[in-house]
């Protein structure tokens, strides 16, 4: 009995000095089968006794062997066998909430509900990490019918089963509407059958190293695909439509920079031309903690390989946001919002990437370096060291929200009659010009467009005096 309760305290003592190696992790999955074992193992060494007392064979220190034996392979053989990486594999579960540096920002849009409420509503884009969850988040504010808009079939169909597998009481409010937003006579169709009342429009294409090889789709929609639907919603008398951009549409340096940049000059500029009931406004992300394709996912997968973790660089920072801030957000403005206005959510001080690389492993019970590593692998292209939130000609203003930010144009918006131009010289460029004539079309025009605004000012003030001139009278 002596060694069999020596086993048992060592096997206690070592399991506290292996807790940061996988070991507790390994009796949590197995312990019902180490219960089992032991509980064999003290089967046998009654049985060994009761031989001992039968035959007067002397079997009782070969049992011993035996039972130390089996409690080594147990608990010390998973440490031997097995690398340390190999408790990666199911990794401790990580709350994006504590990779963000700072408090949450509630987002109670239970005031905004009564607005929604028994409304038409249209999410494009309905499929996406951003758009599923906006719709979970209005389906709480029982719209007279929620339009699920996407490309992506199978997308649409998860979210509907997931709702339905959750029994949410709303969700026959829920109509999944396959169609493409550069599909100009889908979408009118759309329009004109369904008479949406406020379209959130959160649509587009956003992997910023792929879309310098694709300049065209990011064109296409991005960018021209908004400002037909943003003229649908003037045509149709939507009563609000909610742009969601991005922070990289500030000084852009990308081509998805710069075509959402465009996108929210066409949602502006038509909000100042006063044609029709619409209410046009715009919010700007910064990267979404969680969502498809961003920094968290990435590293949980790479993470649960074994590393290593890839960071662009050690220096680069990124402004970070949750995906119920980022919805709470789009439904907040289009309550708030002023005719034409670009909002922001407030979200503090921009994180290194490197910080959350090393935090995601910490918080995953493993340690950088000796566990997982970080390799360093340089910026991609369309990428920068830091994201800025306002470009140089606008600023930011308080909100009656404390949270909630405004980003202020200081330079004049081009008149529609530009922008009309614009599309005519986009649309012809996406049939005969590569991608670098592309590019180079659409960096123009975004970088030109303050310019143009100045320039048309000028020629509105000197049209407006000629005017004024002709009407003065003769003196006879």
């Amino acid at each position: 009995m002596k060694y069999f309760v020596n086993a048992i305290t060592a096997t206690l003592t070592l399991r506290e000095t292996l807790m940061n190696r996988g070991i507790t992790h390994y009796l949590h999955k197995h312990g019902f089968s180490i219960v089992l074992c032991i509980f064999a193992m003290i089967i046998g060494f009654n049985v060994a006794v009761a031989i001992q007392l039968l035959s007067g064979a002397l079997v009782l220190p070969l049992d011993s062997i035996l039972c130390g034996s089996l409690l080594y392979f147990v608990f010390l053989s998973r440490t031997r066998i097995a690398p340390t990486v190999a408790s990666v594999s199911s990794p401790r579960e990580i709350n994006v909430i504590d990779l963000l540096e700072r408090d949450v920002v509630p987002m109670d849009v239970t005031e905004v509900c009564p607005l929604l409420k028994g409304q038409v509503i249209l999410v494009t884009g309905a499929a996406g990490s951003i758009g599923s969850e906006l719709c979970r988040q209005l389906l709480d504010c029982e719209p007279g019918l929620l339009i699920a808009l996407d490309t992506n079939e199978t997308g649409l169909f998860d979210l509907v089963e997931g709702l339905r597998s959750r029994s949410h009481p709303r969700v026959a409010l829920l109509h999944p509407f396959i169609g493409d937003i550069t599909d100009a006579q889908r979408m009118l169709r759309l329009f004109a059958e369904k008479r949406p009342y406020i379209v959130f429009h959160a649509a587009a294409y956003k992997h910023v190293p792929l879309l310098e090889q694709y300049p065209d789709l990011a064109i296409r929609t991005n960018a021209l695909a908004t400002y037909h639907l943003c003229r649908l919603a003037q045509e149709y008398e939507v009563a609000c439509f909610v742009f969601i951009s991005t922070d990289k549409a500030a000084e852009p340096i990308s081509i998805m920079g710069a075509s959402k940049r465009l996108g929210e000059i066409f949602v502006q500029s038509l909000a100042k031309s006063a044609n029709g009931v619409t209410h046009f406004c715009a919010v700007r992300f910064g990267n979404v903690l969680g969502s498809r394709g961003s920094v968290v996912p990435v590293f949980t997968k790479q993470i649960e390989q074994g590393g290593p973790l890839t960071v662009t660089d050690p220096q680069a920072t990124r402004y970070f946001m949750t995906i119920p801030e980022a919805c709470g957000l789009v439904i907040l403005a289009s309550a708030i919002a002023e005719q034409g206005k670009l909002y922001l959510l407030n979200m503090g001080k921009p994180v290194r990437i490197i910080d959350l690389a090393i935090k995601m492993i910490s918080l995953c019970g493993l340690r950088v370096g000796k566990d997982i590593s970080i390799v360093y692998t340089g910026l991609r292209p369309g990428e920068r060291l830091h994201e800025t939130l306002v470009a140089a000609d606008e600023e930011l203003t308080p909100t009656t929200s404390s949270k909630i930010l405004c980003i202020s144009q200081r330079t004049a918006l081009p008149l529609p009659e530009i922008i009309i131009q614009w599309i005519s010289t986009l649309e012809e460029s996406l049939q005969y010009k590569n991608s670098r004539e592309l590019r180079e079309h659409l960096f123009e025009i975004v970088k030109g467009s303050k310019v143009d605004s100045h320039q048309m000012v000028m020629c509105e003030i000197d049209n407006e005096a000629k005017f004024a001139q002709e009407q003065l009278p003769v003196n006879g």
